[in-house]
């Protein structure tokens, strides 16, 4: 690939969005190494109810938690196409959500737009994580992510 080809490519990169995976302040930081579509669904508990004079009545409700659901795959070779800060070892993926799941913290990701402005940010469980190894070594996955609040305190 000539150089400027290569610097186009880098610039790409970089410039795509981003999913950043991190727990326990950052302790531990993974970044997706290819971005997949991402659906969010964000909940509100209105209530509907019957009136005797004005028919049926809606009250807004609380916002209920984010989820979403991301599937794509986790390369075990090097790509050129794989996001800046990723690595090219899927097992190391499938290791650190394993591993921090069963210590019970909650995950931060941390999701950027094409442009690279921030889309959001916030505490997460996974609720599934599903894998499986393909024929070429990458593993295919699934996760399915939901808001985490931390819970407040008051001290008096």
């Amino acid at each position: 690939m000539k150089q400027v080809e290569y610097e186009e490519a880098e610039n790409r990169k970089r410039s795509q969005a981003n999913i950043i995976l991190s727990v326990n302040n950052n302790q531990e930081v993974m970044v997706f190494p290819v971005v997949p579509e991402i659906n969010v669904s964000k909940p509100q508990d209105n209530t509907t109810f019957e009136t005797i004079n004005n028919g049926t009545m809606n009250l807004i409700g609380d916002e209920g938690l984010r989820t979403f659901n991301v599937s794509s795959i986790f390369p075990c070779r090097e790509y050129s196409w794989l996001k800046i800060g990723s690595v090219s070892d899927g097992f190391a993926y499938v290791d650190f959500i394993n591993r921090w799941r069963s210590k019970k913290y909650p995950f931060r990701i941390y999701v950027s737009r094409p442009d690279g402005r921030e889309w959001f940010n916030m505490a997460v469980l996974i609720d599934a994580f599903d894998f499986s190894v393909m024929r070429n070594g990458d593993i295919k996955y699934s996760l399915s992510f939901s808001e985490y609040r931390f819970v407040k305190v008051k001290v008096s």
